[in-house]
């Protein structure tokens, strides 16, 4: 595909617990981190699932373009104008890969140069104590990532689906007859018992199907050898996912990122919160791939093999 990251950002829970105060500080650190201003991007895409008030209308995306200041007007400029176009993406935790098949779509046609991709969720009551729990098991917390072209021999290869008959496993939803004048900050999310465990399966088998894919092998013949130098960078739907997901692959447990420092499941923000975090802990070193892999959206999964640059020092980089 030949769409790398250039850049990154977290944004913490705060006070607000503002999904699109979350998305819109990520997004606004994240160019800030690339040496960029709101004017150098042509697409910001949102894949933020749990906002502010269950606010449907309009777009978050619109709302967190608004605040971040990326092209509230027309610029003129010698080639005509210029403006942004901004959507809503929602897909659970596979929405970040979701938009990078957008976003190479966009960047391959020469339609953008630049892409940032949002994430964010919060209770809908905004009431910081009521997430991260088992009742609301997400975290209020948000993320960005800024997506351009690359080299091909670089960056995303091609994104990988797979899905599960049956139930959905974890479904949230507004329940409308029972929310009567609280119904903005009301939210339901049941899991059934069972659902790690499946969510779990799926994961290793995605991971198998995606190195078969790329090498051009039989997913019988994915040993844990195939794993060599890559990382893998997945969903958090429980603390010890990653781990074990990295057991059941016939890996180390350490070779899976686990994300830490946040109060629930880090959801849609889950990916760009375990790139972050290897990159400040040194942790690409050693690798030349990364296994982006995410499970959920009832019950789906999404991952791409991601290949790491060499920077002139000889260390990794995206």
């Amino acid at each position: 595909m030949g769409v790398v990251i250039a850049s990154t950002a977290l944004c913490p829970a705060d006070d607000t617990a503002s999904a699109i105060g979350y998305a819109a500080r990520a997004g606004g650190d994240c160019l800030t981190r690339a040496g960029l201003t709101p004017a150098d991007v042509d697409v910001l895409i949102n894949v933020g699932v749990y906002r502010d008030s269950n606010v449907s209308e309009p777009s978050v995306a619109a709302l967190v373009q608004k605040r971040i200041g990326i092209h509230p007007d027309y610029a003129r400029g010698p080639g005509g104008s210029r403006t942004a176009f901004s959507f809503d993406l929602m897909n659970g935790a596979c929405g970040t890969l979701n938009a990078v098949q957008a976003a190479d779509a966009l960047l391959a046609t020469g339609s953008a140069e630049r892409v940032l991709v949002v994430s964010a969720d919060t209770h809908p009551s905004m009431d910081q104590a009521r997430a991260g729990t088992p009742a609301f098991p997400y975290a209020s917390t948000g993320a960005a990532l800024l997506l351009q072209r690359g080299d091909d021999a670089l960056g995303f290869g091609r994104v990988h689906h797979r899905a599960l008959p049956g139930p959905h496993g974890v479904n949230g939803y507004l329940p409308v007859s029972e929310a009567g004048p609280h119904g903005r900050g009301a939210i339901a999310v049941d899991r059934d018992a069972d659902v790690l465990e499946r969510m779990l399966g799926l994961a290793a088998d995605t991971a198998r199907g995606c190195l078969a894919a790329e090498y051009g092998t039989d997913r019988a013949e994915v040993t844990p050898a195939a794993f060599d130098r890559t990382l893998l960078i997945t969903s958090q739907p429980s603390p010890a996912f990653a781990s074990s997901l990295a057991k059941r692959l016939g890996l180390p447990a350490d070779a899976a990122v686990t994300v830490e420092g946040v109060h629930g499941d880090p959801h849609t923000s889950a990916l760009a919160y375990g790139l972050r975090q290897a990159q400040d802990a040194g942790r690409l070193e050693g690798h030349d791939r990364i296994l982006f892999l995410a499970v959920g959206a009832g019950l789906s999964s999404a991952a791409s093999l991601y290949r790491l640059r060499r920077t002139g020092e000889g260390t990794a980089a995206c």
